[in-house]
């Protein structure tokens, strides 16, 4: 018994010696307590975290400037939108059919793979470049690109959309046949994210409780240490565990469930954070709106973040 190309839970294949990957059959778990029970909770937090970052959406998309960080989190709330609309239907779709392969779920592996990927590049990115930001804030302040957020969300999709088309792409002409591609990418994720976010987010700790003083920054580095922190432990198994289907050619099934159940609670606290970092105890209740803006409003007024009274550097 085999795996069949990574899906986001029990799935396998059934094959003969001598038959080909079109030959197999997925395994029809029929309604297994434990995988419904999985199922539940997925769809539970997946319509959950769509409202949540659905809001996010409209309120950061009808008052965002145009070039500010907050783009970033745009994008990266279009991408959780996105994971949990379509890990849904994939949901829905078992619900139906008991089935994890063939079309039309490869089509809906494909677009989660999309948004999932997506969203680890964009943390990379906004790890990399807040990281940057409290290291050099003079340079990075003169430095930057005018159009540096809406070039790299760009370019962030375009590869993560090429890389998905590719993988369509071979399992189709293979006939839902070819094994591991999905889990190629899953790996060069890891291996190209791990690092540069783990580094940036020890930096970012460091610079958060010892040496940052003023209150607004400290509110954009805590959510943005916040929203890595749960992806490393809540999302980014997801990758370690495809590295271990990948090595050993199985894996518990439960584990890759509990795998995409944590990835869906991931792509769903993440608006949740940024309420909870942006109010104020003590003040009067401001709205929604307002507390996003608070939180990722653009640091170009502040000339005190980038130097002290005494020149040092904040």
């Amino acid at each position: 018994m085999d795996m069949v190309s990574p899906i986001p839970f029990s799935v396998f294949a059934q094959t003969n010696g001598t038959s080909s990957g079109k030959n197999r059959t997925c395994y029809d778990s029929g309604i297994n307590e434990e995988v419904l029970i999985f199922a539940i909770f997925t769809m539970l937090f997946c319509v959950l975290g769509m409202l949540g970052n659905g809001l996010v959406i409209w309120l950061l998309g009808c008052s965002v400037k145009r070039n500010t960080f907050a783009i970033y989190i745009l994008n990266l709330s279009v991408a959780d939108f996105g994971l949990l609309t379509t890990e849904l239907i994939i949901e829905i779709h078992w619900l139906f059919t008991h089935l994890y392969c063939d079309f039309p779920y490869e089509l809906f592996q494909t677009v989660l793979l999309l948004m999932y990927s997506t969203g680890q590049f964009l943390l990379t990115v906004i790890s990399v470049d807040r990281c940057l930001s409290v290291l050099f804030p003079i340079w990075y302040r003169c430095h930057r690109p005018t159009h540096l957020f809406t070039t790299m969300c760009v370019l962030i999709w375009s590869i993560s959309f090429i890389l998905s088309s590719i993988h369509f792409t071979i399992i189709a002409v293979g006939g839902f046949g070819k094994n591991y591609t999905l889990m190629y990418q899953f790996i060069v994720n890891a291996v190209v994210c791990l690092p540069l976010m783990t580094i940036s987010s020890v930096v970012m700790f460091i610079k958060i409780c010892f040496i940052s003083k003023n209150q607004r920054r400290r509110k954009l580095l805590t959510a943005i240490l916040l929203t890595l922190f749960f992806f490393l432990i809540l999302a980014f198994p997801l990758n370690a565990f495809y590295f271990v289907l990948y090595v050993f050619n199985y894996i518990h099934p439960n584990l890759v469930h509990y795998g995409y159940l944590c990835t869906c609670v991931n792509s769903s606290i993440n608006p949740l954070i940024y309420y909870l970092v942006g109010r104020q105890k003590g003040k009067t209740r401001k709205s929604i709106k307002e507390l996003l803006q608070k939180v990722f409003k653009e640091d170009e007024l502040s000339t005190d973040e980038l130097e002290t009274s005494d020149g040092s550097k904040i």
